[in-house]
């Protein structure tokens, strides 16, 4: 069964276009994937489609991944000049750079989310913080990326949002917590005066799970609701109950804003910027 994508935003233009002008940016979580072709010399989003899956399908993820690229015309045919894969997956730790060798990304992973998976453990230097990013990807779905993509380059999602920060954040806010949506987890990153205090993962299933996470972060970072400012992203709408919940309890609250660098297509202007907002940022920055 192939799965059809949930948003499929599509310049028919761009197959005729060189696509030596063109960045593929892919990223994949354990439900997801989601990818932008980007026009580098424009600067547009030439095609953005969005793939995904409930946790409870009994397939498994790589051969629903393996589906989604060899159906996908912009995937199996397109060959763009540069192509990134962005993991998104929890199992992450930042390790401050003084205290990082290689010999000890497997033992630090392993003694933080056990040692039961043998999937392939990962890092990088994240560009502007002070720390190196080790984290746990399925192997099988790496191997995967990599026999698709054979030159691509990899970040973990954490990274690449740390950097967009220092990129795209004008005014660093005395408190600020940016909360990433999905259909059925969040990421959330907590700043204070442009250092970093947590980028973490949380399922949910309602406003409820996600009301006592903020919280629960605000109380246990000791962050004031009446200075914090909340920046929403990706798939939460404005006029829905879990916006409404957010407006009881937390005084400042903006949506993600599209980067003045991205030219706006009239395919891309039907939905709310915030939408792609933070996956537009990650094909300029990477």
């Amino acid at each position: 069964m192939t799965i059809r994508p949930e948003f499929n935003i599509q310049n028919e233009e761009y197959a005729a276009e060189d696509p030596g002008q063109f960045r593929l940016l892919i990223e994949v979580g354990a439900c997801s994937l989601i990818f932008v072709l980007l026009n580098v010399r424009g600067m547009r989003p030439a095609v953005i489609r969005v793939f995904q899956w409930p946790q409870v399908d009994t397939r498994e993820p790589e051969t629903i991944l393996r589906g989604i690229l060899e159906n996908d015309a912009v995937l199996s045919r397109f060959k763009a000049s540069e192509v990134f894969l962005v993991y998104n997956f929890p199992e992450s730790n930042l390790v401050p750079e003084k205290y990082f060798s290689a010999d000890m990304t497997r033992p630090v992973t392993d003694l933080i989310y056990g040692n039961l998976s043998q999937n392939l453990v990962l890092d990088e230097k994240i560009p502007w913080f002070e720390f190196h990013n080790v984290y746990r990807v399925p192997a099988r779905i790496h191997f995967l990326m990599q026999e698709k993509f054979q030159e691509a380059r990899y970040w973990h999602f954490y990274s690449l949002q740390l950097k967009c920060y220092k990129m795209f954040t004008a005014k660093e806010e005395a408190a600020f917590m940016k909360v990433f949506f999905y259909p059925d987890k969040m990421v959330l990153m907590v700043s204070r005066s442009g250092q970093l205090q947590l980028i973490q993962h949380f399922n949910y299933q309602d406003s409820k799970d996600v009301l006592y996470n903020l919280l629960n972060c605000c109380h246990q970072l000791n962050l004031s609701r009446e200075e914090l400012v909340l920046e929403l992203s990706g798939m939460i709408e404005r006029k829905s109950a879990l916006y409404e919940d957010l407006e009881l309890y937390f005084l400042n609250i903006r949506f993600e804003s599209m980067d003045d660098s991205i030219r706006l297509t009239d395919e891309l202007m039907q939905f709310p910027n915030h939408f792609f907002s933070s996956l537009l940022k990650m094909a300029i920055c990477v």
